[in-house]
């Protein structure tokens, strides 16, 4: 009797330790519907998929009937009937086990595999099958049998790294789940018994064997006999799609996690949106020593990109020529004009004696000749008359581009910085000379587009913004520096890149180690760098550049480099807001207007000038009133509606706070969004949470 009391005691104790452990394993992990964070779906900007997907969410609705009734008779017979563990199968198992002397047997139950599969790990041993246990009565007491059914379907291990059926069904068979017929149904659910050693991928006939034994373990079944006269015999018919993709497009994927990290997403299961257009990409195929870069350079979404994610966005080379641009530029503020005669001589400053590309020396030659054809020796000579030395000339071409500008990159301390000995990659360079063509502005580069969670909810959406403005530079010399940059292209170094009907302007550049070409239309830039020793750009860069822009032709939005008047000639009544109808009639561009705009007026002051303007011009103008409410719908975004289109055009969530009317259903819903994104933007979710309790709720 004592030592029936003792063990007792013991068994007691031994119970009550585990449970405690299992409660606070429990309480500190994730939900039953945790994903992986290496199960996201990346896409094209037309929704098709990067690679194919590892993990697809399908909600219980919507997984055919005979699939999940298939999975219960294959995997759970009684699951509706038990607690999480069923004692008759487990201990048949075990005596399975014992007569085999293995553990091949798990006699697992439905919850008990989930358990495994979200919080464990496949080791076989007794304490991790008393925890699977414990485990499995927790979450039948915290989900009901659907959700634990559905959580199981999205979840469960289908070889190949892919979780879940509904990812499984895709890569397998191409398909979606309601588009499964029987065979594959019994394919899916054989699988989950032994993904390795049925893998479909590597052990076909092993997998369509898998299928066979399920589907002979019917014939006795009333509900599914009729199935069974139907497919016996068929399942080495089942026809296995083998996994294809462009290795390539992995380093759209790194690119895009990059975001993800910074977004601090967690878990796995989103469904990610990129800007890339599969259809342009796959159009050209540049040479192998060549890395571009194209982007729209109104919105800053990445269109494509060739090369490696590194050698895109990470690695550094000397731009050469290709900076010359900058401090021409710069040049013209300073009284400079294209007539200037600038002196085309031998030059040696201290130990560097400097050569025109052709070894030629001209004499003298205009400023618009020595830029338009690239000449060395009197850009050299522009560059340090800037300022009243050459290192105050050096020190003004570098803070432009590092401090006005922003582009990253090492930088070298004297006036070779004029030929471009500035190390930077395809990505940077391509931000940069976005001030051409947008007369100052930078937009914010970007390749993810959307975000969406595991059940389809939006979590991020972009909307083109403005990342800097260069104020620095006057509208007249932008106009300057776009007018020569259009005849590299149509009469100088890039002409091999000129496209009938293409406003196309560009500028190349050829440093020791590669050669560059940057080009740009209204809407459109883009960089391309080519790796090879003493090679010119003229016959490298140029050439590779132009198979890509060829491409620009088939979009029918080609814009060109808008001209803009003086500034100095603008009336009065050039003010969209104050004058709209005289505005619109001296054929200016409005939508302009309002982008320049948003970043100097509140949401409110947008908001209420345009509804003012609107009701003036609507039955004048319908065209420009269309495009007004256009933008309004891409810009003007309510952050009660759509917080994370406020957020991503980077209004003042304190401006837009302090005019709001607060009544329980507002109170409410700024409480409710700011529990959404508090974990993508918890700074905005703070401020709300701060305007509330001072205000009482």
């Amino acid at each position: 009797m004592k030592s029936f009391i003792t063990g007792f005691i013991l068994g007691m104790a031994i119970f009550i330790t585990v449970f405690v452990y299992t409660d606070k394993f429990y309480k500190n992990s994730d939900s039953i519907f945790f994903v992986n964070s290496n199960y996201n779906t990346y896409l094209f900007d037309d929704g098709e998929m990067i690679l194919p997907t590892k993990y697809k969410y399908v909600k219980l609705e919507d997984i055919p009937v005979n699939l999940i009734n298939l999975t219960l008779w294959s995997e759970d017979r009684d699951f509706f009937e038990h607690y999480g563990f069923n004692p008759k199968t487990f201990l048949r198992a075990m005596l399975i086990n014992i007569k085999e002397k293995s553990f091949s047997q798990g006699g697992s139950t439905i919850t008990q595999q989930l358990a495994k599969t979200v919080y464990l790990t496949n080791s076989k041993s007794i304490l991790r099958k008393v925890l699977d246990i414990m485990l499995a009565f927790f979450i039948e007491r915290s989900y009901t049998k659907d959700e634990i059914l559905e959580a199981y379907m999205n979840v469960v291990y289908e070889g190949n790294d892919i979780s879940g059926l509904g990812a499984a069904a895709t890569r397998y068979f191409r398909k979606n789940l309601k588009e499964l017929d029987f065979n594959e149904m019994l394919m899916l659910v054989g699988i989950i018994n032994s993904p390795e050693y049925s893998n479909p991928y590597k052990y076909p006939d092993k997998a369509r064997n898998q299928a066979e034994i399920l589907l002979n373990s019917l014939k006795n079944s009333f509900y599914f006999k009729p199935y069974y006269d139907e497919y016996a015999g068929s399942t080495d018919k089942i026809n296995i799609y083998t996994l294809s993709y462009n290795e390539k497009y992995l380093d759209f994927i790194y690119e895009a996690k990059i975001l993800e990290e910074k977004l601090n997403l967690k878990n796995g299961g989103y469904t990610i949106k990129t800007t890339v257009n599969k259809d342009f990409f796959e159009s050209v195929t540049p040479d192998s020593s060549s890395s571009a870069i194209v982007i729209n350079n109104k919105t800053g979404e990445i269109l494509s990109f060739w090369g490696s994610q590194y050698s895109v966005f990470m690695s550094r080379n000397q731009i050469g020529s290709v900076i010359k641009p900058f401090y021409y530029m710069m040049s013209f503020e300073r009284g400079y004009d294209f007539s200037t005669i600038l002196p085309d001589n031998k030059m040696t400053i201290g130990n560097w004696s400097p050569q025109n590309y052709d070894k030629k020396y001209r004499g003298d030659v205009s400023l618009e000749d020595a830029l338009v054809n690239s000449i060395n020796i009197p850009s050299i000579y522009l560059a340090m008359h800037l300022a009243n030395t050459p290192t105050e000339s050096v020190n003004l071409i570098y803070n432009f581009l590092k401090n006005d500008v922003g582009l990253d990159g090492r930088y070298p301390d004297d006036l070779t910085i004029s030929l471009g000995t500035v190390e930077t990659s395809p990505f940077e360079i391509i931000k940069s000379f976005t001030i051409f063509p947008n007369y100052g502005i930078i937009p914010d580069i970007y390749i993810v587009s959307e975000i969406y969670d595991r059940k389809g909810n939006l979590v991020y959406k972009k909307w083109p913004s403005i990342a800097k403005r260069v104020n620095s530079v006057s509208v007249e010399s932008y106009s300057e520096i776009n007018e020569l940059l259009r005849k590299v292209v149509t009469e100088g170094s890039g002409k091999k890149a000129n496209i009938e009907s293409l406003d196309l302007h560009g500028k190349t550049g050829t440093p020791d180690d590669s050669s560059w070409f940057l080009a740009y239309t209204g809407d459109k830039s883009i960089a391309l760098r080519y790796i090879g020793k003493d090679i010119l750009s003229t016959y490298t860069a140029v050439p590779q550049a132009a198979k890509i822009i060829k491409n620009f032709l088939y979009d029918s939005k080609n814009m060109k480099v808008p001209v803009y008047m003086n500034v100095n000639t603008q009336d009065d009544s050039a003010d969209f807001f104050r004058h709209p109808v005289e505005y619109i009639s001296k054929g200016l561009d409005v939508i302009e207007y309002l982008n320049r705009n948003k970043d100097i007026l509140s949401f409110k002051e947008l908001e209420n000038n345009l509804k003012a303007v609107k009701e003036d011009i609507e039955y004048i103008f319908p065209d420009v009133y269309s495009d007004i409410v256009n933008w309004e719908n891409l810009n003007l975004v309510d952050f009660l509606k759509d917080p994370y289109g406020f957020i991503q055009n980077n209004y003042s969530i304190d401006d837009y706070l302090s005019g709001i009317i607060l009544d329980t259903e507002t109170v409410e819903k700024l409480k409710d969004i700011s529990g959404e994104i508090s974990f993508i933007y918890p700074d905005i979710s703070n401020k709300i949470d701060l305007f509330l309790e001072k205000r009482g709720f």
